[in-house]
């Protein structure tokens, strides 16, 4: 999947302009505490969170390290340190929940539903430890018998 990094990241400073007027016309103001520029935006910060989920790579510490810091390190001024990236990323929360709202489409009522089984663990450690001492004897272990109908996708 190509991904158009320029376009991507318009989008999200966009959507960044758009939050922080926002969050500037609270009915509750945050609590006062220092708003010091950083090294990177929060449209930078953002803009790495969803190159990454939008990448091949596994982890982030990966990513990090070789996607951002080799392959896009022209695009972004100052990268800082990995830890100092990963403290940071708690406050993205508010932000990021915000734009997978609103890029949410229209809601069908529609709910799926899987009933087949998980596969938790073999048959005979089930009913080994249905007769183990470990158990009372009427009463099943927690996974015998766990199905995923209950979960709404």
């Amino acid at each position: 999947m190509t991904v158009d990094i320029t376009a991507l990241y318009c989008c999200l400073d966009d959507f960044c302009n758009v939050f922080a007027d926002w969050e500037a016309h609270q009915l509750i103001p945050p609590p006062t505490k220092r708003q010091r520029t950083g090294k990177l935006s929060r449209s930078e910060m953002l803009f790495i969170m969803v190159l990454f989920h939008l990448s091949a790579f596994k982890n982030f510490t990966t990513f990090y390290l070789l996607g951002i810091g080799v392959q896009h390190r022209a695009c972004l001024r100052d990268l800082p340190h990995y830890d100092r990236f990963v403290s940071l990323m708690p406050r993205l929360f508010v932000p990021l929940m915000v734009l997978l709202h609103s890029l949410s489409g229209e809601e069908t009522g529609v709910d799926f539903a899987d009933a087949s089984k998980l596969a938790v663990c073999h048959n005979r450690r089930i009913a080994a430890t249905g007769s183990s001492t470990a158990w009372p004897p009427a009463a099943k272990p927690p996974w015998a018998g766990f199905s995923a109908s209950s979960c709404t996708w």
